[in-house]
């Protein structure tokens, strides 16, 4: 990789920005501890971190040339860290939001929806420096990933949920327009449920070193610091566009548990402008109370990580000022597009992507209610090269529940769990189209495959534990409750309500 950093310009680094406040606390990477690369208490090895990452959603893109240069990449930024020998590795997330983490086990998963929105090698660099800072300074060890592990496992059941009422939807209502506009709601709040992973909610001060370090790194592999600015604003652009998308917005109060809280205000109001005077002054003040108390465990429940994650905006200024105090006297070089594209174009990426884009395009049209023009695009990316990939054949497979032909979505999760990379997603869906059959004996074999075949992975155990239930097999529900709260204390209580039935639907 490229190194345009020459002697003259790290001494000029060193005592660039004086003066400012910032200056006066030195660089990030200055305050790392040299060292060789340990991992952590919440590691669990990478092969089955790996697999548990295919277990979440969509899983993950079949390796590509592009792995190769994303990889190289990352190689130049970790060779200018002071904790030395971390095994990093980055993985492609099949899906299209804009979605990055690092684990424990120093994987790094960076979904394809971030990657074509990046324009510059520059703005690669950024993405892959900002996780790799996160490993190298210990932050997947922290309690932010527990609390985004229980988010995940809300998201796998209200997916389940989704899938299941679709699978169910018959159409026999006498109005069959209605029916097909419930369908293709149904189906376009799975798609949404099944393809957003939420990345762990770094505290504020995580988020500013990951942001610091990651620009130190940048800078010392001879990348433009500007980089992670340019990605910091496709960021705030990607997140505008998702709070204009009333199905992501919806999701978005359903996982931070405010959804009930306003939908509980709402009714007190009414009831308030019912009874009026007194009495309806004190009812509004009593259920007040009792909703706050509502929040109040739904913060917890988020932990303080979540509710410190720093606006977009916030990182934006503090990477612009940290940059103007440190780098002031930086020669840095203009970002720059070309060998970016040249790896986006290579022979055995560039026909992956496209019909990867195809599907992506075929999912947003479904949700906006198009099933014509989502059933072309999604044939377009169920085609060669890419014809066995999970993502494609569950976007072609939701396009033809909504066209009322699950046989054929049968052939597409089938034809997916036959391919190179297995994904969550896909066995609670087949799961999902045979309990709809009246077949719980197979939804249950479906998922209990899956299971294992991940190594147990924590995104599957709410939705095979409510298996085991909709099958009628209540000793195996409370057998894996039991299991995943010794696994998994977080999601402790979750499983246990899973079991008796009582998780919210």
């Amino acid at each position: 990789m490229r190194r345009v950093a020459t002697a003259c310009a790290i001494a000029a680094l060193a005592v660039a920005g004086s003066g400012s406040v910032l200056a006066a606390d030195g660089k990030e990477i200055d305050s790392v501890a040299p060292g060789d690369f340990s991992f952590g208490a919440m590691a669990v090895g990478q092969p089955k971190d790996l697999d548990h990452a295919r277990a979440e959603g969509l899983g993950l893109v079949p390796p590509l040339p592009l792995d190769a240069y994303l990889n190289g990449v990352l190689a130049e930024l970790l060779g200018q860290s002071p904790v030395r020998q971390v095994p990093a590795k980055v993985y492609l997330r099949a899906s299209g939001d804009w979605s990055a983490r690092s684990t424990a086990d120093a994987n790094i998963f960076v979904s394809l929806g971030i990657l074509l929105r990046l324009d510059t090698e520059d703005e690669v660099a950024a993405l892959l420096a900002h996780e790799a800072a996160h490993v190298v300074l210990g932050h997947p060890n922290s309690d932010s990933v527990q609390a985004a592990q229980r988010r995940l496992a809300q998201l796998s059941a209200l997916a389940v949920d989704a899938q299941r009422s679709i699978a169910q939807a018959r159409g026999t209502s006498a109005d069959a327009s209605a029916a097909d506009r419930a369908r293709l709601e149904e189906q376009s709040r799975a798609l949404l449920l099944s393809t957003s992973v939420l990345s762990p909610s770094w505290t504020r001060g995580q988020e500013r070193a990951a942001d610091r370090l990651g620009v130190d790194l940048m800078v010392r592999a001879g990348y433009s610091p500007q980089g992670m600015v340019g990605l910091l604003e496709k960021q705030q652009g990607f997140e505008t566009e998702r709070a204009a998308n009333p199905q992501a917005s919806t999701l978005d109060k359903q996982l931070l548990g405010f959804d009930t809280v306003e939908k509980g205000q709402e009714k007190i109001g009414q009831q308030q402008r019912t009874i009026g005077g007194t009495t309806g002054e004190l009812l509004g003040a009593l259920a007040g109370a009792a909703l706050k108390g509502a929040k109040k465990l739904a913060d917890q429940q988020l932990g303080d990580a979540g509710r410190s994650h720093p606006r977009t905006s916030e990182r934006i200024g503090d990477v612009r000022q940290y940059i103007a105090a440190q780098y002031a006297g930086l020669a840095a070089p203009e970002p720059t597009a070309e060998r970016w594209d040249e790896a986006k174009e290579a022979d055995g990426t560039v026909d992956v992507l496209e019909n990867y884009v195809a599907a992506i395009e075929a999912k947003g049209r479904l949700s906006d209610g198009d099933l014509a023009a989502a059933r072309t695009l999604a044939k377009a990316g169920v085609a060669d090269p890419t014809k066995a990939h999970a993502y494609p054949n569950y976007v072609d497979a939701s396009v033809q529940i909504a066209s009322n032909a699950p046989d054929q979505a049968r052939a597409d999760y089938d034809a997916a769990l036959g391919g190179p990379e297995p994904a969550g997603a896909i066995y609670t869906s087949l799961s999902a189209l045979a309990l709809a059959s009246g077949r719980g004996n197979e939804a249950v074999e479906i998922m209990e495959t899956g299971y294992r075949r991940l190594q147990e992975p924590p995104a599957l155990a709410l939705p095979l534990i409510r298996t085991y239930l909709q099958a009628g097999r209540q000793r195996d529900a409370d057998r894996l409750a039991a299991q995943c709260g010794m696994q998994w204390p977080t999601l402790q209580q979750l499983c246990s309500a899973e079991a008796k039935g009582t998780n919210a639907r």
